[in-house]
């Protein structure tokens, strides 16, 4: 990037920051384009890419009379708006786990849009679950998959009430861990 363009970026936002409309609509067409391109690759939602865009250009506007103190504009920008997009994915991670293969199924049964959301969870939960250690795989698959309740699930495999209460607690854990670490993983290599 040359410094005549950073200085022009810097003029843009010194112009913004005195209230200029013009700047601020010329700043929003330089922009707009790489922005909503940029979340479109994460979000794979054009409304929520669009959303996210508005409110990056929304906070400029709100905060227009700190922009002067801005040294890199375009870096503004863009960290604005990853900002954004991972706000995004983390009300995502908000999201519980659903407590039984029915409530994930009636996910996958929603509209289209989150369809695809709720297969990849399923596929998530079950990486996780083959990788449990077999008595803790059981307990949480005859709960989970056959909906039975700890004292059948004790009953069935011969263990105490409090051990498969024990591997559900561990289980549930492990599977949230896993999810959380691969989402980590999904913002290291993309952002």
């Amino acid at each position: 990037m040359s410094d005549s363009f950073l200085h022009t970026e810097k003029d843009i936002f010194q112009q913004i920051a005195n209230g200029d409309h013009d700047a601020f609509t010329r700043l929003v067409d330089r922009y707009w384009n790489n922005l909503y391109g940029q979340a479109m690759a994460y979000l794979k939602d054009s409304h929520k890419a669009q959303d996210v865009v508005q409110e990056v250009f929304l906070t400029i506007w709100k905060n227009r009379k700190t922009l002067s103190d801005i040294e890199r504009p375009e870096h503004y920008l863009y960290t604005m708006a990853k900002n954004r997009i991972l706000s995004e994915f983390r009300k995502k991670l908000l999201i519980p786990i659903p407590d039984s293969m029915e409530q994930l199924q009636t996910a996958a049964d929603s509209p289209a849009d989150e369809q695809l959301s709720a297969k990849q969870l399923q596929e998530l939960v079950q990486t996780v679950v083959e990788q449990m250690p077999p008595q803790r795989r059981a307990v949480f698959e005859l709960s989970r998959h056959e909906g039975l309740k700890y004292e059948e699930i004790a009953a069935r495999l011969g263990i105490s009430r409090e051990t498969v209460k024990g591997h559900m607690v561990k289980a549930l854990a492990q599977v949230r861990t896993f999810i959380r670490h691969a989402l980590r993983l999904l913002f290291q290599i993309f952002f």
